[in-house]
């Protein structure tokens, strides 16, 4: 079916689980807000202690918490292509990848961008959040913090405007997606519904928060370790790594800041209360954990579990939390189902409260082989079916963790029979997914946007 038809056949209303569509009230707008690398046990409603997301955790109170909410995968690209189709990285193709291509992007780019890299672009053929609500009169506009989300990845496939030009190591800030997107808001007729994603970006490395949001005891204080510092081996001090929290911290809540003056501004506008606004991070952040830091490499806690927070239109279940297992690639059948539409057919994602366990991927990264080593020359799949955690690599190593006795993830469990359930349970996933789409190098990808994912630590 082409993408200008799958409006026509959009007919049936899709079982949302535990939050049922009015049937009579208008289109909802559709607020979509990425996270980027915002750990879900960083935020007040998720039991912070430090007080450093009071706009978040306001928003919690008119919205319905998901406790148990995994990325997809371990970095930017793939977790926001699986949000936006629906479907896990070996499907949507928008990943690394060192095998499924016989052409480099130094080869497609003419440059040397990623250079030992094969990362792949979201496929034209694959439909996207933003193109089914385009077919149902929608005003559609997307605002990124970070170079992933730039157009020749193919995240903006639907998307009316694409304001994702980055410049600059720490990506755009939240004063400004935030300024530009309530511009764009109140440029839209009141009576046409919107979608509208935004990016914030601020969480990521290098951990700079802005004067009058570096006020936590370390957040001024350099930092003497990077990541190879930390993968070579050689875990953090307690002192260093209270100082890389202090920094991440105080960037959280500066961008935490200006999501609230977000969420003012749609009250102001009249968009708020009515909308389907969907708070979610793209993926977490390890801070010394197993002696690592940063994301992409591993599928522990840190990285996948995400915050997951969803105004429902009217205020539906206000304050109250759900303990259902959701997946990032689920977000797609949760819209479908409030605005009423079907979604096109082989999709991962399921209704709320309809899922039998959480899986999220990562591939083969050649940078990390490069400047880590061999270990990391592994692609590493994870299932969860509640609270039992497997991590497997394809070379043979494999994890087994009881979360609900073990949330840090700090002993291996050793029961044969857990595992052997577990590894069923993973088989029978993996064989549901099928073989690993071939993947579409990108094209075009700006000289800016090359310099800003080599300074970021993700090319050579």
């Amino acid at each position: 079916m082409t993408k200008g038809l799958l409006a026509m056949a959009a007919a049936a209303v899709v079982g949302c689980g535990n939050s049922p569509a009015p049937t009579t009230a208008p289109a909802p707008d559709v607020i979509l807000v990425t996270l980027d690398t915002t750990r879900a046990d960083h935020l007040g409603v998720y039991g912070y202690p430090r007080n450093i997301s009071p706009s978040i955790d306001h928003f919690a109170a008119d919205s319905v918490t998901f406790q148990r909410a995994w990325a997809s995968g371990a970095w930017t690209l793939p977790t926001h292509a699986s949000m936006l189709t629906g479907k896990y990285a070996s499907r949507h193709g928008a990943r690394f990848d060192v095998s499924g291509s016989d052409v480099s992007l130094s080869e497609v780019l003419e440059g040397e961008f990623f250079t030992k890299h094969k990362a792949s672009r979201l496929p034209e053929q694959e439909v996207t959040l933003a193109e089914l609500l385009v077919e149902r009169g929608y005003a559609t506009a997307a605002f990124a913090g970070g170079p992933w989300l730039a157009s020749p990845f193919g995240l903006m496939q639907g998307y009316q405007v694409a304001d994702t030009v980055v410049t600059g190591i720490a990506g755009r800030s939240a004063a400004e997606l935030t300024d530009r997107m309530v511009d764009w808001i109140e440029s839209i007729p009141r009576d046409q519904p919107l979608h509208a994603l935004i990016n914030y970006f601020d969480p990521h490395s290098p951990y700079e928060p802005p004067a009058g949001f570096d006020d936590l005891p370390g957040a001024k204080v350099p930092i003497d370790s990077d990541e190879i510092f930390v993968n070579a081996g050689r875990k953090l001090t307690e002192p260093q790594r209270q100082v890389i929290i202090d920094r991440y911290d105080g960037e959280i809540r500066y961008m935490d800041h200006h999501f609230g003056r977000l969420m003012d501004a749609l009250r102001k506008i009249g968009r708020y209360e009515d909308s389907l606004i969907i708070v979610v991070g793209d993926h977490g952040e390890l801070i010394g954990e197993h002696g690592f830091l940063g994301h992409g490499r591993w599928l522990y806690e840190a990285v996948v579990r995400v915050p997951m927070l969803v105004h429902y239109p009217g205020g539906r279940r206000a304050g109250s939390v759900e303990t259902a297992m959701v997946s990032q690639v689920d977000l797609l059948e949760m819209i479908a189902s409030e605005l009423g539409f079907a979604l096109p057919d082989q999709l991962d994602s399921v209704p709320i409260g309809m899922r039998e366990y959480l899986l999220a991927e990562a591939f083969r990264d050649p940078f990390s082989v490069n400047t880590y080593g061999d270990r990391y020359d592994r692609d590493l799949v994870a299932l969860l079916r509640w609270p039992a955690k497997l991590i497997v690599s394809d070379t043979g190593v494999s994890e087994v963790y009881d979360l609900a006795s073990d949330p840090e993830e700090r002993e291996i469990s050793t029961g044969a029979a857990l595992s052997d359930d577990l590894r069923r349970a993973l088989a029978e996933a993996l064989g549901a997914l099928g073989p690993r789409r071939v993947t579409t190098p990108p094209s075009g990808v700006s000289p800016q946007v090359q310099q800003n994912l080599r300074e970021l630590g993700y090319i050579d």
